[in-house]
């Protein structure tokens, strides 16, 4: 019988079939509500009929179920037994929408929660800015990690050989003049991040628009996604101190709720008691 094999080979052994059924039964973990069938092949990008065959069959064994027969979709009894199936008890865009909302409510930008999926940034839940002028991204979307605040904040927290797979598998492509395409350059960024808990994007993934962003952790300390704070530039620059704070704060109370207990790091206890001397200043609207 042959052994397992190499890392660098997985890609050429894998069965598309049944990493697809993989994939929906993660999107169905990570989504706040059940899904129908038209939702998860748009949001995943496969054929509705493909999609249906691949739902038939996990819910022939268990692992998905439909609710209340209307066709929208959750997992099932067979995968909340399943190993770690039974650890998170809600979903995380659960846990996290509340606090999504009140950011929203507090400082008008958009607010996106994503986590890390085949070296990318995959959007779990996204809460638009009422401005006319703004950032937004379609749920289901993917992201580069490298030039993203969710992906940086992600990333910055994941062993080193993770890091270099994602390098060597996704590159750091150039998206704008400011763009971090320098393996060198892009690890002080994740240090920086690390030191001071929270992660940047200065126009690194589209012109004139910038996002902060803060990781979320499991009980384990492992990293588990990432909310960040979107909007163009001149107007995240003016909310960026009073938005770190709170950004900051939301993500370890999310992270507590999953049993995260960790102390605060050093580098965000700096930024919160800088961030206590200044007064909010309110965001502007564009017409």
């Amino acid at each position: 019988m042959p052994g397992p094999a190499p890392a660098r080979n997985l890609d050429r052994y894998a069965v598309e079939a049944v990493d697809r059924a993989f994939i929906i039964l993660e999107l169905l973990r990570d989504a706040s509500r059940p899904l129908g069938l038209q939702e998860i092949a748009r949001r995943l990008g496969m054929v509705k009929s493909s999609g249906f065959r691949l739902l038939c069959t996990l819910e022939r064994r268990g692992y998905v179920e439909r609710v209340d027969g209307d066709g929208r979709y959750q997992l099932g009894s067979s995968w909340l037994s399943f190993g770690r199936g039974t650890l998170p008890h809600r979903p995380l865009t659960e846990l996290a929408l509340p606090y999504m909302r009140t950011l929203l409510d507090r400082f008008g930008e958009t607010l996106n929660l994503g986590v890390l999926r085949d070296g990318e940034v995959l959007y779990l839940e996204m809460l638009e800015s009422p401005h006319s002028f703004r950032m937004a991204a379609r749920t289901g979307a993917r992201s580069p990690v490298h030039s993203s605040a969710l992906g940086k904040a992600i990333v910055a927290y994941l062993p080193e050989g993770e890091v270099d797979a994602i390098v060597r598998t996704r590159g750091l492509p150039v998206l704008t003049s400011r763009t971090i395409t320098s393996p060198a350059a892009w690890r002080r960024e994740l240090t920086r991040t690390r030191g001071r808990g929270y992660a940047e994007d200065n126009a690194e993934t589209e012109p004139e628009a910038s996002c902060i962003g803060a990781p979320i952790f499991a009980a384990d300390g492992t990293v588990v996604g990432a909310i960040s704070l979107s909007g163009p530039t001149s107007r995240v620059r003016a909310l960026k101190r009073q938005a770190v704070r709170a950004l900051v704060e939301a993500c370890e109370r999310i992270s507590r709720a999953l049993g995260h207990n960790a102390p605060v790091r050093k580098g965000g206890e700096r930024h919160r008691k800088s961030a206590t001397r200044m007064r909010p200043v309110p965001a502007r609207r564009r017409g």
